[in-house]
């Protein structure tokens, strides 16, 4: 197909039953809606975000989608058709088939369907590899969550098992054939879900949650940001860290810690948020406190350690 065939598909397979005020088709989208625009932009770089080996292009699509969503939870805003959306910005090969080029389509539609988000606009160009970057909008019925809320007393939770999509990328990329008990971690780096029904019902909670950040670098990266932000200390349990099975076996597999795969991994996109034991319903675990001081710490038997704030670095050398 031809550029403009290939927008005409995907101005076809993105037109919904209920657009926005103007929605894609023309240069622009036009957006109504009640509460605060969100807005936030993601990158998928094939190379550097992910090698085709690794899963389907559609897949790969659908994740692609899922990880800017993320960033959207960790506000507590909320997408949907009615005020915001999605719009895609793809560079592609001149080799790529229509096939292949088909697969993306279906892949970022999944995932917009899953989220009840409407796909609004977006760029197509010719570039050296796949590249697929997503705008998404969400809006606010609350305050935002931010980094910046964190107070001493504040309890510390996470959605899911940080450390498993970490785990999952770590088998792939070593090359050796994945047992099937461990099968569920690579399924957690091929299709992450935005936790945005958990990041909206934080914000809009009684009581809120303080402060909320998306885990795509690490859990120790994500969560020196948000101490550094709120001026204050987070100190992990290091057995609620660790609790996953599935985690310590792959890191058994793979030479490494658990520790250090759980808090140096990074793409699980979930959320890791502070606030009172009362705002953490289902969903939700706990996994230390907020205290005064600084940095990030562990909590082992009592004894506090201090853990390393790494995490993955686009221009680390």
């Amino acid at each position: 197909m031809s550029e403009f065939e290939r927008i005409a598909r995907l101005t076809a397979r993105f037109r919904g039953p209920r657009p926005p005020a103007l929605g894609i088709g023309d240069d622009a989208a036009v957006l109504h809606g009640e509460g605060p625009l969100v807005v936030t932009v993601d990158a998928s770089v094939e190379g550097v975000h992910f090698h085709q080996s690794f899963a389907s292009l559609d897949a790969l699509a659908a994740r692609a989608v899922e990880a800017a969503a993320s960033d959207l939870a960790a506000m507590g805003a909320r997408i949907d058709v009615d005020g915001a959306g999605l719009a895609f910005a793809w560079s592609l090969p001149q080799a790529l088939s229509d096939a292949d080029f088909d697969a993306l389509v279906e892949g970022s539609a999944r995932a917009a369907e899953r989220m009840g988000a409407a796909v609004v606009g977006g760029n197509l160009t010719r570039g050296p590899n796949i590249a697929l970057t997503t705008t998404a909008l969400g809006r606010l019925d609350a305050a935002p969550l931010t980094r910046a809320g964190a107070r001493p007393g504040d309890h510390i939770a996470v959605t899911g098992s940080p450390g498993r999509a970490a785990a999952g990328l770590g088998l792939l990329l070593s090359g050796r054939p994945v047992a099937p008990s461990l099968s569920a971690l690579v399924d957690a780096w091929r299709a992450p879900r935005a936790r945005l029904a958990e990041g909206h019902g934080l914000a809009t909670g009684s009581p809120p949650a303080s402060a909320c950040i998306d885990l795509s670098d690490g859990l120790a990266a994500d969560a020196a940001h948000l101490a550094r932000a709120s001026g204050v200390a987070l100190v992990f349990d290091d057995d609620a860290l660790t609790a996953d099975p599935l985690v310590a076996a792959a890191a058994a597999a793979l030479g490494r810690s658990p520790l250090d795969v759980v808090t140096a991994g990074g793409e699980d996109y979930e959320l890791l948020a502070t606030g009172p034991r009362a705002c953490f319903g289902p969903g939700w675990r706990l996994v230390g406190r907020v205290t005064e001081g600084a940095g990030l710490w562990r909590d082992r038997a009592g004894q506090r350690i201090a853990l390393t704030d790494r995490g993955f670095d686009h221009f680390a050398r």
